[in-house]
């Protein structure tokens, strides 16, 4: 029979190579948190797939978590928390609001933890340990402003949905907007611009006041997934007898339906793929010692019937069944 010395050597041997062991299997195996603003629209999914682009061919491995809704900051705040409690290697995040996330941003890079935000940047400046991979805005209010100057031939009205006053990129896409309009398309007025909306049914409420009021607009610019439906909808319930030239911002898969049925006439996409490629590449080459940009721009594309068959469009329209979790 072993003594009972033995034994509980043996169990302190034992636990001591667990211990090992996981100790070794962390340092093999960092992990990047991978934060979107949501999990349930389409157009985080490309950026997600190019993180794990990036590092497929390396140790690191991508853990991908959000909220279910793209208003939901608590939780978005909460993954962020726990992502620093759990010493990532380091958090790629497109922030739902540039304020409210500031604080546990701060706590990540003291913690000397590399994060990238994607998309919109904060109300912080780019640092050793923060860095941008961000939607060129100008360059989506230039493309914007061209495309409806275009197909309304330098005349005629337009009305901006969905501006969101808690991200400072969109103001930035519609100066952009308004000062290309101004000068390559002067004879074109801006009637209204509307802020975004909670819901779906505020988005079509506030599209239908506005094909539906005394001058009506002859293009709508919707920021938005849910002002673009919402305008979509409500051109086809009050619009009729008037064509309303319908421009959409961000990628979603029923809104390239309504494209390949001529309902919408384009859709500015970001390239949320080349975002979230560069973004863990950023932290690979933080994590090798290396000195990364702090700061680039990632051009949006303008999708048309014309073109959104394209394979060039391939990574940017890539459909969530090509992910693995």
């Amino acid at each position: 029979m072993r003594k009972p010395g033995f034994l509980k050597a043996a169990f302190v041997y034992t636990a001591y190579l667990l211990l090992v062991c996981i100790g070794c299997t962390r340092s093999s195996q960092p992990i990047i948190a991978f934060i979107p603003q949501t999990t349930a629209d389409d157009l985080w999914e490309p950026a997600h797939q190019g993180a794990l682009d990036a590092t497929k061919a390396t140790a690191y491995s991508i853990y991908w978590n959000g909220p279910t809704s793209d208003d939901d900051i608590q939780t978005q705040i909460g993954l962020l928390d726990e992502a620093v409690d759990r010493h990532a290697a380091g958090i790629i995040l497109a922030p739902n609001h540039s304020l409210a996330l500031m604080i546990p941003v701060l706590r990540a890079t003291s913690r000397n933890i590399p994060i990238v935000v994607i998309g919109s940047p904060l109300s912080l400046s780019a640092s050793s340990r923060l860095f941008y991979v961000l939607n060129d805005e100008e360059e989506e209010g230039r493309i914007a402003a061209r495309r409806i100057g275009e197909q309304l031939d330098d005349k005629g009205s337009v009305a901006i949905l969905g501006l969101n006053p808690d991200n400072g990129g969109e103001f930035q896409r519609m100066r952009a907007f308004e000062a290309t309009l101004l000068h390559e398309f002067p004879h074109i007025t801006i009637l209204a611009r509307y802020l975004t909306s909670s819901s779906q049914a505020q988005a079509e409420q506030i599209a239908h006041r506005v094909v539906t009021g005394n001058h009506r607009p002859d293009a709508i610019l919707a920021f938005t997934r849910k002002s673009t439906l919402g305008a979509l909808r409500a051109i086809e319930s009050g619009g009729k007898g008037k064509r309303i030239i319908l421009v959409g911002c961000d990628q979603n898969y029923a809104l390239l339906y309504y494209l390949s049925q001529g309902k919408v006439d384009s859709i500015i996409a970001e390239n949320t793929y080349e975002m979230g490629f560069q973004a863990a590449q950023v932290i690979l080459s933080a994590g090798s010692g290396n000195h990364p940009a702090d700061m680039s721009y990632v051009k949006p594309i303008l999708i048309t019937r014309e073109n959104m068959s394209s394979p060039v469009l391939l990574n940017i329209l890539t459909h969530d069944a090509r992910v693995r979790h």
